[in-house]
């Protein structure tokens, strides 16, 4: 996951009666920080952004499997042939059963009957994913089609961004309020007040030349297109305290 520091720059400006001092500092977002120090009220408020990037880690394969039979039982047949290679191959690539979701359809065109059977495949690897897509295509016939994978996330996995991106926003939002407290020599102490005050989360854009007939590019693309950030900024809020004496 990749992470961001939101730099600051810092503004300072005394009042014509040199107390309070008030500081003032502007991030690259434009959000704005505050620093007072009175002689009893010392305290510094700043905003912290914290952003990771969340590639996915779910991935899904659509098997079609079809025939074309003079009978029933004939189309069941072919197809079944068929479907027991395909759930050898995923058993012996240690794909458990309730990862694998059946459809199956019947219907008649003129007098020849038609059996489409469409399995779901989810993986928890790409390579594993990748590698039965592989076998598939190249022991089975053109009766059987093999999608690319699709990609996705886990609950866990966005869950876990959440927090970091969480927990990031704040630790950025205390090394904010260091520097800004060095500058007056002062350093920071319990923490008076914290808010979360955005969230947000989107997937990173496909860019418009994505369409690609090579499908190793067409994966890229779909691995790139699916990586989901996460942002969160929070607002906290400082006392301020007088440097410890140096010891001779």
């Amino acid at each position: 996951m990749e992470s961001h520091y939101s730099p600051s720059r810092v503004y300072a400006g005394l009042k014509s009666n040199v107390r309070p001092l008030d500081i003032k500092s502007e991030n690259v977002l434009g959000n704005e920080e505050r620093l007072s120090i009175g002689g009893r009220d010392r305290q510094i408020q700043v905003t912290g952004v914290g952003e990771v990037s969340v590639p996915p880690d779910r991935f899904s394969l659509t098997v079609r499997v079809s025939a074309k039979k003079d009978t029933p039982q004939d189309a069941k047949n072919s197809v079944t042939r068929r479907l027991d290679y395909i759930k050898q191959t995923l058993n012996n690539h240690s794909v458990q059963e309730t990862d694998i979701q059946m459809y199956k359809h019947m219907h008649r065109v003129e007098s020849m009957v038609h059996l489409n059977c469409e399995l779901r495949v989810q993986f928890a690897d790409l390579q594993r994913c990748q590698a039965v897509a592989n076998l598939l295509v190249e022991k089975l016939d053109s009766t059987v089609s093999v999608s690319l994978p699709e990609c996705s996330h886990s609950k866990n996995s966005l869950q876990v961004a959440r927090k970091k991106s969480s927990l990031l926003a704040i630790h950025n939002a205390k090394e904010k309020a260091k520097e800004m407290a060095r500058f007056v020599h002062l350093t920071v102490g319990r923490t008076l007040h914290i808010s979360e005050t955005e969230t947000k989360e989107w997937e990173s854009s496909q860019p418009e030349d994505a369409v690609d007939p090579d499908e190793f590019m067409a994966m890229q693309n779909k691995l790139e297109s699916a990586t989901v950030n996460v942002r969160s900024q929070v607002t906290m809020c400082f006392e301020l305290k007088p440097k410890g004496k140096v010891k001779p």
